[in-house]
């Protein structure tokens, strides 16, 4: 960091047309803030300095929490600077580019909290001027907003402002008040027009008027019909595009006349937008016992099926694989065995040997073809001197040292492996042997599996869904206990404690409640017991915080928690 006047400062921030933002530090009250300096070139310049010093003066008067406090303003090293409050997040731009298109409440938010900066600014007499996403900084993920930059803000309490001409510096193209463009003064309705441009962009990701050059853009605003706002914003009501329609009405008098008066609107459209989705969560509402055991028992369900399968898979791979090696050392010691019989030409001995064999339940075929192709011996009596029948390649599994397996129907019509081994005497290829082996035990034994993975997976899901219903029922309690305190303090009677005691996580949570309940009771029994301050007779100036009466209940809602919270 490097010395500047009283000040440290630091890294860059941020970089706009007259100044730059430094962090800095402030050693005296060991503050970290942020430090506006004016540019070199416009430093010699009387009229900005001018300007930088009313950004001061005008920003310098608001305490708000929706408006970026100015603590000090000064000069340095020939430069005049800002020192100001220094702010952690993004601009509104670049919020809304991030989320876009936004949720309906935390375009409401926006506009709420704007209306209420710009209505606490237009009564202590500053006109923004420049009001536009890159001046609104959006502070928290819970959007909260802080306005900056009254750099062309117009003070109408200072007569020596008034006296001049600024209109030339009255704001960006896209967001400027057609009075303003026309040359006339601005007041608080000038500021509602930019805001209306600018909850026209988050409510259709766009601006009203497009055109890049700011001459033809200024031409558009004076000239022609707003468009149609087209939200993209989901379930945007109707009043909502009417108050926007409103802002951007181009005579100053058909505006709304005061940011309060907007308020008024905008609160109304909160309030109902509050409504439905209490009126539409009360029609949806799903337990969480019912939700916690549907989502467990769902995702335990899921493993187990997952796990099942994965189990079968490997099972039928290692049994197709015994199944395999079984055929062709079968069919190989076969056709050894039916080597010098083919030779000699005995089908007789062929065919006793094949009979034999058949007796394996297992074996559904079994023939033996000569050189030529013709089958000589046979456990099917009618395949007997018919040329040996081959499966289309389509249907072949495997093929390794002269063997091949077929994957095919038999002669029943039941799914076989059909092993093919040649007949072979010394190095002389006699003919081919083939044994057709059933795939029914194969697919009992993974039926087997199947069942017995599909009964664990019932057993486990049903035990798993008695499990987390009981526990999340266990949990309900101390949460309509909860609920119930916190419905009896909503409704003013704050002396509702939670008498219930637990050693679990809920003890704390209780011992919150309670500690809020206190302080609430605490704070009343003093706001009723000062005085009302005297002396005051702007109602800006001084506020103090009175109970308020607590809303009146829904017809038919369960005020809850009497006898859990005592």
């Amino acid at each position: 960091m490097r010395r500047f006047g009283r000040y440290e400062v630091g890294e860059e921030l941020g970089r706009g047309a007259m100044a730059t933002v430094h962090q800095g530090y402030d050693p005296q009250i060991r503050r970290t803030l942020a430090i506006k300096i004016l540019h070199d070139d416009y430093a010699c310049d009387p009229e900005y300095r001018q300007r930088f010093l009313t950004e001061a003066r005008a920003a310098g008067t608001l305490t708000h929490p929706g408006i970026v406090t100015v603590f000090d303003v000064g000069e340095a090293e020939g430069r005049p600077f800002i020192a100001m409050e220094l702010v952690e997040g993004q601009t509104l731009d670049a919020y809304a580019e991030q989320f876009r298109p936004l949720l309906l409440r935390n375009f409401l938010k926006v506009a709420q909290q704007l209306a209420e900066a710009l209505d606490y600014a237009h009564r202590h007499g500053v006109i923004h001027r420049d009001i536009k996403p890159e001046n609104i900084l959006v502070t928290s993920a819970t959007v909260n907003i802080k306005v900056m930059d009254f750099g062309i803000a117009e003070t109408l309490f200072d007569p020596e402002w008034r006296a001049e001409d600024h209109t030339a510096s009255a704001g960006t193209p896209h967001y400027m008040a057609p009075e303003l463009i026309r040359g006339g003064d601005a007041d608080g309705r000038s500021d509602l027009w930019s805001m209306g441009v600018v909850l026209y962009e988050l409510l259709t990701g766009h601006r009203p008027f497009l055109d890049g050059e700011a001459g033809r853009v200024l031409e558009r605003v004076l000239e022609e019909p707003v468009p149609e706002p087209r939200p993209i914003i989901r379930d945007c009501p109707e009043d909502l595009v009417a108050v926007v329609r409103r802002l951007l009405e181009r005579d100053p008098s058909r505006r709304y006349q005061s940011a309060a008066e907007l308020l008024v609107d905008l609160q109304r459209i909160e309030d109902e937008r509050a409504e439905r989705e209490r009126a539409g969560a009360g029609r949806r509402i799903v337990p969480l016992r019912l939700r916690w055991t549907a989502v467990m028992g769902a995702l335990v369900a899921v493993t187990l099926a997952v796990g099942a399968f994965l189990v079968q898979q490997k099972q039928n791979e290692v049994m197709t694989d015994l199944a395999f090696d079984y055929g062709s050392t079968l069919a190989g010691t076969i056709a050894v065995e039916s080597a010098e019989d083919l030779l000699l030409e005995d089908s007789i001995a062929m065919q006793a040997r094949l009979r034999d064999m058949q007796a394996n339940r297992e074996i559904e075929l079994l023939s033996v073809s000569d050189r030529h192709g013709r089958i000589v011996a046979s456990s099917d009596p009618d395949a007997l001197g018919e040329p040996r029948n081959e499966p289309p390649a389509e249907d072949l599994l495997l093929s390794r040292e002269g063997r091949t397996v077929w994957s095919t129907a038999g002669p029943d019509g039941n799914d076989v492996f059909l092993f093919e081994a040649p007949v072979r005497f010394q190095d002389f290829e006699l003919g081919h042997l083939q044994v057709a082996l059933s795939t029914s035990s194969l697919q009992e034994a993974g039926r087997t599996t199947m069942m017995a993975l599909l009964m664990l997976t019932v057993v486990t899901v049903l035990a798993v869904l008695l499990g987390v219903y009981v526990f999340a029922r266990r949990l309900q309690v101390p949460m309509e206990t909860l609920r119930g305190a916190l419905d009896q303090i909503a409704q003013g009677r704050l002396d509702t404690r939670i008498r219930v005691r637990r050693r679990d996580d809920f003890e704390r949570v209780f011992s919150a409640c309670n500690a809020m309940a206190d302080s609430l009771e605490a704070r009343v029994k003093r706001a009723a017991a000062d005085p009302a301050p005297s002396g005051h007779k702007d109602d800006a100036s001084a506020t103090r915080t009175m109970p308020v009466a607590p809303p009146e209940r829904p017809p038919g809602a369960d005020p809850g928690g009497d006898e859990r919270s005592g």
